[in-house]
Order: C-alpha cells, then sequence, then structure tokens
C-alpha cells in the first residue's frame, strides 16, 4: 500500500512518527559526523585549559613553598656557604623544586643542591636546561614592599614554566592547519615578608 493510499484509507497519523523516524536516521547520522569533529576540538580545548590550569596552581605552590622556606631561613645573602650560592637561596630552590616533583610537574630532573644559578644583586635564577623547553627559578631576597608607609625587605619566588598546548594539533587535524602557538610561558610569583 502506497503512502497515498495510507492516507486516504485514514491510517496515516498512526503511521506519520513511524515513518518520519524511518527517513530521519540517514538525516541524524549525517548531522552527528558533521558535528562530532566540532564537539572533539572543544573537549579538547576544556582538557588542555584545564591541564594548563592545574599545572598554574601547582606552580603557585611551588613558588608559595619556596619563599616560605627562604624567609624562614637566615638571610645570608653575603656569606654564601653553600657552593658560591647562599644556603637560604639553595634551600628555597630545592624546596620548589621537590614540591613541583612531588605534584607531578615534570621537573626534567633538575637539582637545585648541584645546579649553579646565575646571580645578580640579590636576584639568584637557577634554569633547567635539560628540557626541550627550559624553565627558570628565581629568587630575590632583597625587594623592597611599601605597606602602611613603611617598606618591609621581602622575598620574591618567580617560576616561569613552558606548558606545551595539545590543542593546536587537535586544531590542526580538523582544518589541515596549525596557526596557534604550541608553547605558553606560565609564571607564578610568590613575595613573602622576610623574618629576619
Amino acid at each position: 500500500m502506497t503512502l497515498r493510499n495510507k492516507i486516504r484509507a485514514g491510517k496515516f497519523p498512526t503511521l506519520l512518527p513511524r515513518w518520519l523516524a524511518e527517513r530521519a536516521e540517514g538525516a541524524e547520522l549525517l548531522e552527528f559526523s558533521l558535528l562530532l569533529p566540532f564537539l572533539l576540538v572543544i573537549l579538547a580545548g576544556v582538557i588542555d585549559f584545564g591541564g594548563a590550569w592545574a599545572t598554574k596552581d601547582k606552580l603557585a605552590g611551588a613558588a608559595r613553598e619556596g619563599a616560605r622556606v627562604a624567609v624562614a631561613n637566615f638571610n645570608d645573602t653575603t656569606n654564601p656557604q653553600c657552593g658560591g650560592t647562599p644556603c637560604s637561596v639553595q634551600a628555597a630552590a630545592i624546596a620548589a623544586t621537590r614540591y613541583l616533583t612531588d605534584a607531578g610537574v615534570n621537573t626534567c630532573g633538575f637539582d637545585a643542591s648541584t645546579s649553579a644559578p646565575a646571580a645578580g644583586t640579590f636576584t639568584w635564577t637557577y634554569t633547567a636546561n635539560s628540557c626541550t623547553n627550559p624553565w627558570t627559578l628565581t629568587i630575590e631576597r632583597a625587594v623592597p614592599v611599601m605597606s602602611g608607609g613603611a617598606t618591609a625587605m621581602c622575598t620574591r619566588v618567580t617560576i616561569n614554566f613552558p606548558y606545551a598546548w595539545n590543542f593546536g594539533d587537535v586544531l590542526g587535524l580538523l582544518v589541515g592547519a596549525n596557526g596557534y602557538t604550541s608553547t605558553i610561558t606560565l609564571v607564578s610569583s610568590e613575595t613573602m615578608t622576610n623574618l629576619n
């Protein structure tokens, strides 16, 4: 019986949903196949952004831990006794690196106790050159901070860490070109008042 005959026989209202469903299956599959790549790109972007956010949080914790250790130790910046580096600076660098390692961040085997930092005036910068994209840890022991009309001497620990995006690779699969930078630098800094 043809559709025209079914309509004339009064069976059309009961057949309409089934008839439409039989014809809509192919359209639903086509729509899904067109939207799937976009959904995957959005999902990859959400996962990648979440990874960057979590890494930034871990860097902030490491900078805070390094600053806490530095200000708790005696300010020995004029008496470098730990391999040419002040021991308070080396202890801060070890604490920050240990925090990153314990948090699951790839530090490329960096060891502050065996690395010599680049030294400036009350500033020491450790660089992890063994990584593809090196990261740096800077410890400043004499940072003046104004608070309530008085100047307090503080310690600032800053970590510059490269984060590799995966989103650009996924987007490149979709459109055939990758116009996004593959690495950004996450920066976390913590400043605390010297206790002594």
